[in-house]
């Protein structure tokens, strides 16, 4: 039996079709109903149930993997770290997880929880393994590129890159090989606003994971909800590492970016 706990955005909505397509049995933790629960339970065409269950309550959680049976989980979708900054009231195993760490980067916390799966003979999927269709081969999907742009792209990516290794984020935009704008806490959206702002026309967007990520979690997402508020002219093009980077709902993304005159590279 597999557990889906799915965080915002699409990919637990997806991992939920691919599972059905598979003939999986599996199960559905919803962090975040607000975000997603209705294209969850769509998705799962009443063949799997979909519990509700706050994403600050590990312990409550883990209850549920063990209440249903779960062997194995698929940790998927956004988990937004600004949340610990505000008063939730963590249960006593989200308060000791948080306290046995050094330091509280997306990558320790997520080990952490690994390991307290594993503790309890649960193994965690590679987010490959299910949404392995997600990734696009390299290739401009839309849009042409010249030899600027292909600079621009190779330096923005091997800062995203070295970015990601320091476990700070990993996106990075990026004019006339200048950094503009480096994710951290604040996330994707909020790093390209910014960006934007000091770039205002023409600006590159790339996104790369480290090169020993732990495809258990964390891998990077692009799709239309990247796209949100952006203005024909402001972005140049969008870059991604090819093997790193989930594309959702691709054709919608790839419409989109071609609408808003974006060029979109799948790097390799």
């Amino acid at each position: 039996m597999i557990a889906i706990i799915a965080g915002t955005g699409s990919l637990p909505v997806e991992a939920c079709h691919n599972l059905r397509k598979d003939g999986k049995d599996f199960f559905v933790v919803s962090l975040f109903p607000e975000d997603n629960q209705k294209q969850l339970e769509e998705a799962t065409q009443g063949e799997a149930p979909v519990i509700t269950q706050a994403f600050y309550k590990p312990g409550k959680v883990l209850s549920l993997l063990e209440e249903y049976g779960a062997t194995k989980a698929l940790l998927i979708g956004k988990v937004d770290k600004r949340n610990l900054l505000k008063k939730v009231k963590l249960d006593w195993l989200g308060v000791k997880l948080l306290a046995s760490l050094l330091v509280k980067n997306d990558s320790a916390i997520m080990e952490k929880i690994l390991q307290v799966l594993a503790d309890r003979g649960i193994q965690v999927i590679k987010q490959d393994e299910v949404l392995g269709s997600l990734f696009v081969p390299p290739g401009v999907l839309t849009g042409t590129l010249n030899d600027s742009i292909k600079e621009d792209i190779t330096f923005g990516i091997q800062t995203a890159q070295k970015l990601s290794q320091c476990d700070i984020g990993q996106t990075v935009v990026v004019k006339d090989k200048m950094v503009l704008a480096v994710e951290a806490i604040e996330g994707t959206d909020n790093c390209i606003k910014r960006g934007i702002e000091l770039g205002q026309k023409g600006v590159i967007i790339c996104k790369a994971a480290r090169t020993d990520q732990n495809r258990k979690f964390d891998l990077p997402t692009l799709g239309p909800k990247s796209l949100e508020g952006i203005k024909k002219g402001e972005v140049s093009t969008i870059a991604w590492l090819s093997t790193h980077t989930f594309i959702a709902e691709k054709e919608k993304f790839i419409q989109q970016a071609r609408d808003l005159g974006i060029t979109l590279v799948s790097h390799d």
